[in-house]
């Protein structure tokens, strides 16, 4: 494979990175353990300035392997024990005494998590206060992507910091449905490995035994109100189950989609689910997780990774209907209308953090994402009124102009009213 084709597998392969863990509480981990590598001395504080995004989805979310919730003991467990080696696996490798010891920091009043408004991505400045030198990192636009780090005597001598992300990726608007099709249909079932690794891992969270689990039971409700299993509802539970698993805790990798976890549930099993039911060959399957990976890709190279409203039900959403067409038989046609008929429905869930409730979430955008796959096999497609353009291009553009996280109050307003409930 040559050319751009080889650049799309590249872009592909460094996108699809294994998590323990919520991405925004693992990221923050890791910035202050790669901060941690050059602090000298007693610690004094770690300072953490996150978006109002990282805040808002970091606010709630359970550690994995125990139940201590926020970003605070994530940074503390960064400190105590994170390597950065293991990226954003970071929180995986704690045992009970990291886990004392990140909470007498706490304790100590050692951790300060701060917002930083008005912010336009995704942004992680941690800054660790020692008794001989202060260190600085800055995180952004991705979870792992350390662009800056200082190191001086005290916190004086920062510098006030001046940034500019190049977002230089191969899969952005340059691109579109017709390249990604013609790579998945081109690219040789050796390159996509990591791809059917990422399905087993995203399985095998599906399987999660959670206590007193509300999709468990939502399944029991089903067959006790004789609801048929059919393919829709079979795949939306298990995309769900996944999610919960994630969300209760649980301390298994999942394979994400640029950085995300609930992406990677829904690119992974949304395909994986329709597929099996309809029994569709195996290599097809994979081929249409790549083809929704891409699209997610795609569509987070306007809108950025995070915003006001659930990725689930706008870039993953988007990226599910493609693949699921593609599995199905359809041309690439059939794949933009399915893109279309997502844009012109569910997109505009808001995104009010990391919680149980993120399982529905993800179960509608599973369920309307096959239906608009379907609705695109069958030539039918919303295609004028609101932000619907012609284009997909201008449809992306339209979105973006709607969340934008700095003239857009929405996740402010969602973190003022978590905060005030928190400090009641």
């Amino acid at each position: 494979m040559e050319g751009k084709y080889s650049q799309i597998l590249d872009e592909l392969k460094s996108k699809s990175v294994l998590t323990v863990g919520g991405t925004e509480a693992v990221s923050v981990a890791y910035s202050v353990a790669y901060a941690k590598k050059k602090a000298q001395g007693e610690l004094k504080r770690i300072i953490i300035t996150v978006d109002s995004s990282i805040f808002k989805t970091g606010l709630n979310v359970v550690i994995p392997g125990c139940e201590e919730r926020g970003l605070d003991i994530a940074a503390a467990l960064g400190f105590v024990c994170g390597n950065v080696e293991d990226k954003l696996q970071i929180l995986s490798h704690y045992d009970e005494m990291d886990l004392l010891k990140a909470k007498q920091l706490l304790a100590q009043g050692r951790v300060n998590i701060q917002i930083k408004n008005d912010c336009d991505k995704l942004f992680i400045e941690t800054i660790i206060e020692s008794s001989d030198n202060v260190v600085r990192t800055l995180i952004i636009d991705y979870h792992l992507n350390v662009i800056s780090e200082e190191n001086v005597m005290c916190l004086s001598d920062l510098k006030e910091y001046q940034y500019q992300v190049n977002r230089n990726y191969i899969v952005n608007e340059n691109m579109g449905p017709n390249d990604f099709v013609d790579f998945v249909n081109a690219v040789d079932s050796r390159d996509l490995e990591f791809i059917e690794t990422g399905l087993k891992y995203n399985l095998e969270l599906a399987d999660y035994p959670g206590e007193d689990s509300m999709i468990r039971r939502f399944e029991e409700a089903l067959e006790a109100y004789q609801v048929h299993n059919d393919m829709i509802i079979y795949t939306q539970n298990l995309c769900m189950r996944a999610c919960e698993a994630r969300t209760l805790g649980a301390k298994l990798p999942v394979m994400t989609t640029v950085g995300s976890a609930n992406y990677g549930i829904i690119t992974y099993l949304a395909n994986y689910g329709v597929g099996s039911y309809k029994q569709i060959d195996h290599d097809r399957i994979i081929r249409a997780i790549a083809l929704s990976n891409l699209m997610s890709m795609y569509v987070n190279s306007y809108v950025g990774s995070l915003t006001s409203v659930c990725g689930c039900s706008l870039a993953a959403g988007i990226g599910a209907a493609a693949g699921i067409t593609f599995l199905l038989g359809g041309d690439v046609d059939a794949v933009e209308r399915a893109a279309k008929n997502m844009a012109g429905s569910i997109v505009g869930i808001i995104c009010d953090g990391s919680k149980l409730g993120c399982a529905w979430k993800l179960g509608l955008s599973v369920d309307w994402s096959i239906k608009s796959a379907l609705m695109a096999l069958n030539e039918c497609c919303i295609h004028q009124g609101g932000i619907l353009e012609d284009s997909l291009e201008q449809i992306f553009k339209n979105i973006s102009r709607i969340y934008n996280p700095v003239s857009n109050t929405t996740n402010q307003s969602i973190v003022d009213i978590v905060l005030g409930r928190r400090d009641g």
